[in-house]
């Protein structure tokens, strides 16, 4: 395998795979998941391996090695049917936040960053403070739990819940970013229709409104699920998400001219030549002499997204591993919450990020002089995530 993802380091993400599947799950219904949370690309997805005339997959094989280390630490049992168990000590592998509980970890000039549950970190916050919530929640799971993880019922009313609490924390203008990932349902090619009956729920019951659809194009995206994907082939590699932004105003804070993009050769031609020449189209439409002929410094861009989600080698990832602190794995480029921070703020406007993961978002909104606060429920995280700002001190 190109990256040589140790045994060791897949151990974190292969407990968090099991976790999100309910605390219990078959090793066959993991190997995507772990893929996702260690970046990997689908050529190291699908390699093999050739032992004593045997094919192998190479990376489900690490998984199941990885797996056998797990369970030796005390980390995983075997349960019934074949199916791998969390234990307590692998329920615990992470420092979580005590429910009602939050503390500031560390600070910047700029922001804030707390140990605690999303819920209880936005009541610290002033009302109408928020300019911008940019969020990427943890996804849905469709299938009954061992240990209590939300089903799509569950998920939709979690999410409406905690929505309640942030709505009078935003500000008259601000605005909401979610990215919200498919979910495909257990055992068929069909997807849930969670982010609609979400957002409908938002408008009915919370006034939010859907002021525009993003979608983001990740070119390194698996092809998964495998099951369908690479299998059966009856479906094709999901290479985008949705990201929707949300706002209670009819008119809230945008401004495209600071996300513009530079001109296509084409355009620089044209403004080179004046503009537009007339012409009639087929459509019927006139086009005036002249049309398009000032330089407003770079394109609108559109609603379509494309950046590599393939980071492997970063300085975040270097500092983390030297500290002994675990990788986060569900981590996301830095170019998504920048578009909307500059699109949706200015300089000095609050940035939220409820689910702050390894505090890209955070990272982004210092970079970019606005301040900020980001709430994750995971201690080590939070403490890999402070490797970003080297100037942060302690509380």
């Amino acid at each position: 395998m190109k990256k040589k993802i140790s045994q060791s380091q897949l151990i974190l993400p292969l407990l968090d795979a099991i976790e999100e599947r309910g605390g219990a799950a078959k090793a066959r219904d993991i190997y995507d998941l772990v893929a996702e949370k260690v970046d990997l690309s689908a050529d190291e997805r699908t390699a093999r391996i050739s032992i004593s005339g045997h094919s192998y997959n190479a990376f489900e094989r690490e998984v199941r090695w990885a797996q056998q280390r797990a369970k030796l630490q005390g980390l995983l049992r075997p349960a019934n049917a074949g199916l791998w168990a969390l234990t307590d000590k692998g329920h615990s592998a992470l420092t979580k936040a005590t429910p009602g509980l939050v503390v500031t970890i560390f600070m910047t000039e700029k922001g804030a960053a707390l140990w605690g549950h999303c819920e209880d970190a936005v009541g610290l916050l002033d009302d109408e403070s928020i300019s911008l919530l940019f969020s990427s929640p943890p996804y849905p799971l469709l299938r009954k739990k061992e240990y209590g993880n939300l089903d799509e019922k569950e998920y939709v009313t979690w999410m409406l819940r905690l929505m309640e609490h942030v709505m009078p924390k935003i500000s008259k203008d601000g605005s909401v970013v979610l990215n919200l990932g498919d979910a495909w349902r257990r055992g068929e090619p069909t997807l849930s229709l969670y982010q609609e009956r979400l957002l409908i729920k938002f408008e009915d019951e919370l006034g939010l409104k859907l002021c525009q659809r993003f979608s983001w194009q990740s070119p390194s995206k698996l092809p998964a699920p495998a099951e369908w994907v690479t299998v059966r082939r009856v479906r094709v590699k999901p290479s985008l998400e949705n990201v929707f932004w949300l706002s209670a105003s009819d008119n809230p804070y945008a401004d495209n001219r600071q996300i513009l993009v530079p001109y296509s050769d084409s355009m620089k031609a044209m403004l080179k030549r004046g503009g537009q020449e007339a012409a009639n189209r087929p459509s019927g439409y006139t086009m005036a002499a002249g049309a398009f002929s000032n330089d407003n410094g770079g394109a609108i861009p559109g609603n379509l997204i494309v950046a590599a989600n393939t980071e492997s080698n970063s300085d975040y990832i270097r500092s983390v591993k030297a500290a002994g602190l675990p990788v986060h794995p569900a981590r996301f480029p830095a170019a998504l919450p920048e578009m909307f921070i500059k699109f949706l703020t200015r300089p000095n406007d609050l940035v939220f990020e409820p689910f702050g993961g390894s505090l890209t978002t955070a990272a982004v909104a210092e970079a970019l002089n606005r301040r900020w606060v980001a709430s994750e429920c995971m201690l080590e995280y939070i403490k890999g995530g402070q490797m970003r700002f080297p100037s942060a001190a302690a509380a």
